[in-house]
């Protein structure tokens, strides 16, 4: 309670910052009118405005003369839309970028009826679309229910949106809890059930794509035995009217799999063992797997390899931290991990360095271009953002008020326990694995 009331202070204290200097700067930036009376027989001028570009809710600042203080005969418009106007001193106006104002003139209309005049800006602004959230697949029943449907994505229903990758195509393979495998055909706009679990592969935790995306492997956690499926594998079809990765084989047999990944430039598979800790790499010559370090026996993990190759991540859930391996090139291993943010069993929400920074059962990641990572913060009902620093950002969600609602990263958009999250690198947009709101959603531009 003591960080959350902490927070809304320091978000209020911002607010009122940011107003003050806005204010603040249209006194400073231009000295002020002898008159700041709107006077009809003088030309109302705009001399210019910053940002030239910016998002919707940017700060927006005007400058000109003869604009007056009476806010109630001042208009200002970016491309027709009205901005929402502060204040002014005569000649400067304190606004905000309308949202989705796009590429066009800037307006301003003092005055009214017979006496109001209009200037135009020689420049036009340049709108900067920003980044919101949308509800992409999946809808609920009015008792809160779904199931495994397939379908159009107006009609694809889903039960336990868990796990997502991209391919080459761009499309998105999405593992059901528990479930089985499904894929959302991003040109058809459809959904299908590609297989279910069992005979097998009852519980897949994790899958990753090999370098060139012909093969898809799955990391299996059962208990039953030595001999069960631990990671399976499954390719293309060469066949166009079979659906691809739709029969496995078996590369690696031992209990309680949980997670693994490909390298992206060298295609080796390593993988863990969540009762015991320990990593491994598959040598496929000799088809055993090779022990490379033990890590946080006893709970679950993800490893996701940065689109580089250089080094991977390793999401550790229950101990509410991320730690960082580095890809040795000349033994093909990784090295001994080190904790990158979080710390250990230090469970809350903080966002900051290193150690400062707190989780609550983070799930799967993502790379964005520029080796930023984006993390599932499972019980904080939030996306994360991990720079290479280790600094920690909330990148969308409300965690004081978690549900489904789609909208402004920050101030509008919902989630409920998401779990999975991918990367379109073609795109530049993010698809969530919504789990008990049980949809897919989008993040995109507006």
């Amino acid at each position: 309670m003591e960080t959350h009331l902490n927070v809304k202070w320091k978000q209020w204290y911002l607010l009122v910052l940011l107003l003050i200097l806005g204010v603040v700067g249209c006194k400073d930036d231009k000295d002020e009118d002898n008159s700041t009376i709107y006077d009809p027989s003088v030309p109302v001028e705009i001399t210019s405005f910053t940002p030239e570009a910016a998002a919707g809710g940017a700060q927006f600042l005007v400058y000109g003369s003869n604009f007056g203080t009476d806010l109630s005969k001042i208009k200002v418009t970016v491309n027709d839309k009205e901005a929402v106007l502060i204040s002014s001193n005569g000649s400067c106006l304190y606004c905000f970028v309308p949202k989705k104002a796009g590429v066009g003139p800037v307006k301003v209309t003092v005055g009214l009826n017979e006496s109001a005049q209009e200037a135009v800006a020689e420049k036009e602004f340049e709108y900067v679309p920003s980044l919101v959230v949308k509800t992409l697949t999946g809808h609920i029943d009015i008792d809160g229910n779904s199931t495994i449907k397939d379908g159009s994505f107006e009609d694809a229903q889903f039960q336990a949106p868990y796990w997502l990758e991209i391919d080459d195509e761009d499309n998105i393979y999405l593992l059901e809890d528990q479930q089985g495998l499904r894929k959302l055909n991003m040109k058809d706009r459809t959904v299908t059930t590609i297989w279910r679990t069992g005979s097998g592969v009852n519980h897949p935790r994790s899958m990753a794509f090999n370098a060139d995306h012909s093969k898809l492997y799955f990391f299996n956690d059962q208990d039953n035995s030595d001999e069960g499926v631990a990671v399976a594998v499954a390719e293309r079809s060469n066949d166009p009217s079979k659906e691809d990765f739709a029969s496995w084989v078996t590369v690696a047999r031992m209990k309680s799999c949980c997670g693994g990944d490909v390298h992206p430039e060298t295609s080796d598979l390593f993988f863990n063992r969540w009762n015991g800790g320990e990593y491994y790499k598959w040598d496929f010559d000799r088809k055993d797997k090779d022990q490379i370090f033990r890590l946080d026996n006893g709970f679950n993990s993800a490893l996701i390899f940065a689109p580089s190759g250089k080094f991977a991540y390793i999401v550790s859930m229950g101990h509410h931290c991320i730690y960082r391996a580095n890809f040795d090139y000349a033994t093909g291993r990784l090295m001994q991990p080190y904790i990158l943010c979080g710390s250990k069993n230090n469970k809350g929400y903080t966002d900051g360095p290193g150690s400062k920074a707190q989780f609550n059962e983070p799930q799967q990641g993502c790379f964005d271009n520029d080796d930023n990572f984006y993390v599932c913060d499972q019980n904080n009902n939030l996306i994360r953002k991990v720079e290479p620093s280790g600094q920690v950002s909330t990148f969308a969600g409300r965690r004081e008020e978690w549900g489904w609602a789609d909208g402004d990263l920050r101030k509008e958009a919902r989630f409920d326990r998401p779990f999975g999250i991918a990367y379109n690198r073609n795109t530049s947009e993010f698809y969530i694995a919504d789990k008990n709101n049980k949809r897919i959603r989008i993040i995109t531009k507006e």
